[in-house]
């Protein structure tokens, strides 16, 4: 017995329960042997064998008190929360006054969700033991769930006053301080708490997700690897690690990290839900939707995964299924900031520009310096006509390093569309990235800046950066400066129109008749146009409203692109269909609705890669057979022309025609005179550069 109880007090409990379990055997009726091997259990985590322990003790002696209140310390353990409240509550039978077992209710009660219960068990051992610091600790944290933080604060600050040098104490206030939103505050506790126990794992974890939270991700990534390396088989650590490596664009080593987690412990509904976010990052939407509900299975009332659902569906072009679950995560949780502007931006695909603007403003109500909600609602105003308030919004968002390059390029093309070139220039001047670079070409031509614009197309040339805005300023420079720089197309894109007719079989009469009936409805709020004359654009993605003839329209149209895709050999992919399985591109739609004395002057769509246009309603002939006709040319309408002569092709298309061309090409609608509406459905396949470029 000496000898255990040595090893015991040596902490060397591996040999200490050797000896109790021998003298277990030889004194059978000795009820401390069978509770210090309890004990000795407990210290190295096997709870089940130091439950049958202390259930030993218990059978030699009912009313050893001490043995029920670690029997309960062990059953919580062991997650047998109902057993564990009968084992502690039995102390208290046996001593009423008891502040430990009170105290330990309370946790168990915290546990269950029982949190009233939890609260009333921790103050009663506080009444009979007022400076217990583990008790006020216990108290903070059972007020931080109820959502009490000043009294959480109060209570764990008491619990450090009795106890300062507490590491737990220390972690937990940080917490606290993270729900506060006083993240310098969290940073310091968490830090405090280090120091006093340098090898916490959880320590480390928790301060990688404070460095993260304030941006700084390389010690984050380090804190959260330490950790790991002090516990290598922690599944939220894993996942957080996942979490940061997504951040830093590391997305390959963010999956690995994820779904290591996910082995660890399969039924994490937060791990699937990131994994749904690092698999929709990769462009494999399938499986980001797969993952997300398998995480709705789990927990289907979690407002983080039901807003990223909704996210997903967003991207899949679904967006009824995204409107329903974006609306869900704002029921479950009001005061969302991320949700509320996601909300904005599928309103705003949705064509509903005020409700899009509503939500997005909400967004910025509840998080005013939000860089994304500034860009999106640059992106709203823009669509909107409102140029003042969209330059004001897109300067914010210029402020941030994460939106400071989308928000720049959006604010250039602003400046481009108002002629204020210089401005363009000065917007983009510290971006340097393919679409900005391409943009500044452009801008160069505007300004006849011929130096500047060869020495900004070599560069893009030799590194095979050209987009559909820098083909096109090529083929006008080209005939502009008479030279013969690559386009990069492999031919002349006024080459590469293509038109036909889609017969009644392909697309029936009743299905234009629902597409006709839906825009007379004027359900869908117009788009602002300074190019269209006489004449209206709906906003969002025509393609995206779920009703039959838009989604009969939209499979249509991938049919025919990829025959075009096959047929053609400028600027086309070869493998078109299974890349667009592989949601390598995307197709986005619009109505123009054109009355007596409608045009469109002339321009192109540099965001696109291919385009074309399905003509549901033509105005009679006029006396000008090129009345409603539709002209392609390479020549710009900003760019200067000087003396030179541009080739042109008109075509004067019929209802149910389709036509398709490299996105580069300028063209224009001729005006006309007919009382007859001219409606056709326009529309652009464009790339998802960043799998495109994977991929290539």
């Amino acid at each position: 017995l000496l000898l255990a109880q040595a090893y015991q007090n040596l902490r060397q409990f591996d040999e200490a329960i050797v000896e109790y379990k021998k003298l277990n055997i030889n004194r059978p009726k000795n009820k401390l042997i069978p509770f210090n091997l309890g004990l000795c259990l407990l210290e190295i985590g096997d709870n089940n064998a130091a439950i049958e322990a202390f259930k030993g003790s218990i059978q030699l002696d009912g009313s050893f008190l001490t043995a029920w209140g670690n029997l309960g310390n062990a059953l919580k353990g062991e997650g047998r929360l109902k057993e564990a409240i009968q084992a502690t509550q039995k102390v208290l039978d046996l001593e009423p006054n008891n502040p430990t077992a009170h105290m330990n209710l309370g946790l168990i009660h915290k546990d269950l969700g029982e949190l009233e219960q939890a609260l009333t068990s921790t103050l009663t051992s506080l009444e009979l033991q007022p400076d217990n610091p583990t008790g006020h600790m216990n108290l903070g944290l059972i007020y931080q769930e109820l959502g009490q933080l000043d009294q959480a604060l109060t209570s764990t600050l008491k619990s450090l006053e009795l106890k300062p040098d507490n590491p737990a104490a220390h972690m937990n206030l940080g917490g606290i301080y993270k729900d506060l939103g006083e993240l310098e505050q969290v940073l310091t506790s968490t830090l405090k708490s280090l120091e006093l126990q340098p090898d916490n794992p959880t320590g480390h974890m928790n301060l990688g997700l404070i460095y993260q939270e304030l941006g700084q991700l390389d010690p984050a990534l380090a804190s959260t690897l330490k950790s790991l390396e002090l516990q290598p088989d922690n599944p939220t650590a894993h996942m957080n690690l996942g979490g940061i490596y997504k951040e830093l664009g590391q997305l390959d080593h963010a999956l690995a990290s994820t779904l290591k987690s996910l082995e660890l412990k399969s039924d994490s509904p937060a791990a699937l839900t990131n994994l749904g976010g690092i698999y929709q990052e990769l462009g494999e939407l399938d499986q980001a939707l797969t993952s997300t509900l398998k995480s709705l299975e789990l927990k289907p009332d979690n407002p983080t995964a039901n807003m990223s659902i909704g996210s997903i569906y967003k991207d899949l072009g679904q967006l009824d299924q995204a409107l329903a679950s974006t609306l869900k995560s704002l029921e479950l949780q009001p005061d969302n900031p991320a949700a509320h502007m996601n909300l904005g931006a599928i309103y705003q695909d949705l064509g509903k520009l005020d409700q899009a603007l509503s939500s997005t403003l909400k967004s910025l109500e509840l998080k005013p310096d939000n860089p994304a909600a500034h860009k999106n609602l640059g992106g709203i105003y823009q669509d909107l006509g409102k140029l003042d308030q969209a330059l004001a919004s897109l300067r914010v968002a210029m402020k941030s390093e994460k939106t400071k390059e989308e928000a720049a390029i959006e604010l250039a093309l602003i400046y481009y569309g108002m002629s204020h070139y210089h401005d363009g220039v000065k917007a983009i001047s510290e971006i340097h990235s393919k679409t900005a670079d391409n943009l500044l070409l452009s801008l160069y031509l505007c300004l006849d800046e011929k130096l500047e614009f060869n020495r900004c197309a070599g560069d893009l040339i030799g590194k095979r950066w050209l987009d559909q805005r820098g083909v096109a300023a090529i083929d006008h420079a080209n005939d502009l400066y008479n030279q013969t720089l690559d386009n990069g197309l492999g031919g002349s894109a006024i080459d590469s129109v293509f038109i036909q007719t889609v017969n009644e079989q392909e697309f029936s009469d009743e299905l234009i008749e629902g597409i006709l009936l839906h825009l007379s409805n004027k359900t869908l709020q117009p788009r602002n146009q300074g190019l269209l004359v006489n004449g209206s654009q709906t906003s969002g993605n025509i393609l995206d409203i779920p009703e039959k003839p838009f989604q009969a329209l939209k499979e249509l149209l991938i049919q025919k692109i990829d025959n075009y895709n096959q047929l053609s050999d400028i600027n086309t992919d070869k493998f078109f269909q299974t890349n667009w399985e592989k949601h390598m591109y995307n197709l986005k739609g619009w109505a123009i609705v054109m009355k007596k004395g409608g045009s469109l002057k002339s321009h192109n769509h540099e965001l696109g890669w291919q385009s074309g246009t399905f003509y549901l309603q033509m105005p009679e002939k006029g006396a000008n057979p090129e009345e409603g006709a539709i002209e392609f040319s390479h020549q710009g309408p900003r760019y200067p022309k000087g003396a030179s002569v541009f080739k042109r092709r008109v075509i004067r298309p019929k209802a149910r025609d389709l036509n398709i061309f490299s996105s580069s090409l300028f063209h224009r609608t001729l005006p006309f005179h007919s009382e007859t509406q001219r409606i056709c459905i326009a529309f652009d396949v464009t790339r998802n550069e960043k799998l495109w470029e994977a991929s290539n």
